[in-house]
């Protein structure tokens, strides 16, 4: 969000462009403390004329801000860049202040959410989880909660990843495997998503409640992965029993 003195297109450009570099660090650039989730950041000189982009642990040392914004560490749906008109009104000081605010109490309020699925989920998050926070944004999406939809005893699907769900760790699969996406549904509209690797010749994943179920065990962590086929058939018959329990 911008703030501060106008500046001249060329201005603008040079800032852009080391400010682009700055976020990439995601550390304050003054004491090189990483940013925290959900903390504020601004933008500017300092008192030698360097452009720095401060956390809260410093932003008291940027003498002219020129932007101000906030940190996340998740990439929620609400958070997605806005387009060039909807920001080309300049705001008043006041009114980032104030938008800042709202985003942080927003982003608070959907952290509590998001642990809570995730806790009534199974338990500890693992890196790869992706609260399903709007179901209209991919149609990947709106796949899942229909699949669920037609198969109300299911809580687990494994299907192929869509183009553009997650297209960086899809092509970062090891040699002679593929890239999965094992789905969990929580409760009705709130699933839980995460990636795994497996071996191509291991597909197409049998459509078994038990054996994803199984799958998402190791995906998350909860189970160390098989060392042979006698162990990962003993893990099935682990999850089955508890399907035919509940």
């Amino acid at each position: 969000m911008t703030s501060g003195p106008r500046l001249s297109r060329q201005q603008r450009r040079r800032l852009d462009r080391v400010l682009r570099k700055l976020h990439h660090t995601d550390a304050c650039s003054i004491c090189g403390t990483p940013f925290p989730h959900n903390s504020q950041t601004a933008s500017g000189f300092d008192a030698q004329g360097n452009l720095v982009l401060a956390g809260e642990c410093c932003m008291k040392r940027v003498a002219k801000i020129f932007t101000r914004g906030f940190y996340s560490t998740r990439n929620y749906d609400f958070l997605q860049p806005l387009d060039a008109k909807s920001t080309s009104t300049k705001l008043t000081d006041t009114q980032i202040t104030d938008a800042i605010a709202a985003y942080q109490k927003v982003i608070a309020a959907t952290d509590k959410r998001f642990d809570d699925i995730v806790r009534r989920g199974g338990g500890a998050r693992a890196s790869g989880v992706i609260l399903k926070v709007n179901p209209h944004d991919g149609p990947w999406k709106e796949n899942d909660r229909n699949w669920l939809e037609q198969n109300p005893k299911r809580s687990h699907r494994a299907r192929l990843p869509f183009p553009g769900e997650a297209d960086k760790e899809a092509a970062g699969a090891p040699a002679e495997h593929t890239m999965i996406m094992l789905v969990r549904q929580v409760e009705p509209g709130n699933r839980l998503k995460t990636n795994f690797y497996l071996i191509t010749e291991a597909l197409p994943v049998p459509d078994d409640e038990a054996i994803i179920h199984a799958l998402f065990e190791i995906a998350m962590e909860r189970e160390p992965p098989p060392p042979n086929a006698e162990a990962f058939h003993a893990l099935i018959a682990k999850y089955q029993t508890q399907e035919s329990g509940q």
